[in-house]
């Protein structure tokens, strides 16, 4: 069913100081220096982030949805596509369906992942984000809380300013006005972002600060992270709020960041290793099984392990973990089609070994993602159903 957009109220907003490329291919990643968090170790009693992490459990991403855009011929030339009539959710031909959100529960799942590009279409002068934008979205959120699903909400796509800070980085003296400007931008929008989702219950929602930084340097990355944690943290004082690091959400990389001592957020990594299979034909050699490899055995020990050394928590363990983002482009979905593609057969052998060794761990994931996700897609919206072996490969007991 046809979603009815009301326009929210616009927001006041005051000046602040402190996932894949668009075609659902992993963005480019700018080589930077290692960087290791020199603070203190300080363990957090981390019940709060613990009990929200186990109720996500096993979810999926509901991308190229919000998260999308549009353009036309008469595109105007305004930062963000301010004024343009967008497409909403609908921007590459993916829209959410009211129904979806049944289909997601009765399949078994816990919770969803709502990307949203949420600087498309916002005013650059007022910082208001789309009014239908935000109305579109938070219709969502209820609908998915009306099936018992969890959610989780992050800011997907905001390459603006990914770009400005990398160009901060590269020339602090040229750019460093265009990357306040940036960030001045993200965190009004947080600001109206995480006020109006402040409604829902607390128990229900995650909001996830920013999907798969590729801000190349630490001390900025953090100086985002951080500048928009506090916003978020000071308008929705109870909401788990979820952290993702640099490289594009690379687990390793909790190292790089400097988590508060907050016992209510998720550390969040994204894992599709290796990439030469899960992404065949995204920018690599459509070569079928050829390629099937999976470490994930030995790599989420090893991602454990650096948490517990840099986050314990004061019960035992360390930060809630989830895998914001797994799977393969594979089978007759695949863009390298179904002869050259990874085979279903491997590609639920990689899902199960991944998942399984994630839930060892207590990790909550989300799987990406539901549909027309550029051959990761878990359901079949042409034929109404479930892809053959799908829910089987990712339910496992």
């Amino acid at each position: 069913m046809e979603k009815i957009l009301m326009p929210l109220l616009g927001f006041a907003i005051t000046t602040m100081v402190a996932c894949s490329s668009d075609s659902g291919q992993l963005s480019a990643v700018e080589s930077s220096s290692s960087a290791e968090s020199s603070a203190t170790v300080v363990a957090v009693d981390y019940s709060l982030g613990r009990a929200m992490n186990a109720r996500l459990g096993r979810g999926i991403n509901l991308g190229n949805s919000w998260d999308s855009k549009s353009y036309a011929d008469d595109v105007p030339e305004e930062p963000y596509n301010f004024g343009y009539n967008d497409d909403l959710d609908g921007g590459w031909g993916n829209p959410i369906k009211d129904g979806d959100f049944e289909i997601v529960k009765n399949a078994g799942f816990n919770s969803v992942r709502i990307p949203v590009r949420w600087q498309h279409n916002s005013n650059p002068t007022t910082h208001e984000v789309n009014p239908e934008r935000l109305a579109g979205v938070m219709e969502d959120v209820q609908l998915a809380l009306n099936q018992g699903l969890a959610v989780i909400v992050d800011f997907h796509w905001y390459q603006e300013l990914m770009n400005a800070a990398n160009d901060y980085t590269n020339d602090p003296t040229n750019n460093a006005a265009a990357y306040e400007a940036e960030k001045t931008h993200f965190l009004a929008i947080w600001a109206q972002v995480a006020t109006a989702l402040n409604v829902f219950p607390d128990s229900m929602l995650v909001l996830e600060i920013l999907n798969e930084p590729t801000i190349k340097d630490a001390t900025v990355l953090n100086d985002v992270m951080l500048s928009a944690y506090n916003v978020i943290r000071s308008a929705a004082p109870g909401k788990t709020i979820m952290f993702e690091s640099y490289h594009a959400a690379k687990f390793n990389d909790i190292g790089a960041l400097q988590l508060p001592q907050d016992g209510n957020i998720i550390f969040s990594g994204h894992y599709y290793e290796p990439y030469t299979y899960t992404h065949a034909g995204h920018g690599y050699t459509c070569a079928g099984d050829e390629t099937y490899s999976t470490t994930a055995t030995t790599d989420f020990p090893k991602y454990v392990a650096l948490a517990q050394s840099l986050y314990p928590d004061v019960n035992g363990g360390h930060i809630p973990m989830n895998m914001g983002e797994f799977g393969v482009a594979a089978g007759a979905r695949s863009s390298c089609g179904e002869a050259k593609g990874p085979s279903d057969k491997y590609w639920a052998l990689w899902s199960k070994k991944t998942i399984a060794a994630a839930e060892k761990y207590g990790m909550s994931w989300t799987y990406w993602g539901f549909t027309k996700v550029g051959g990761f897609e878990a359901y079949d919206r042409y034929n109404n159903t479930w892809y053959t072996g799908i829910l089987d490969a990712l339910f496992q007991n």
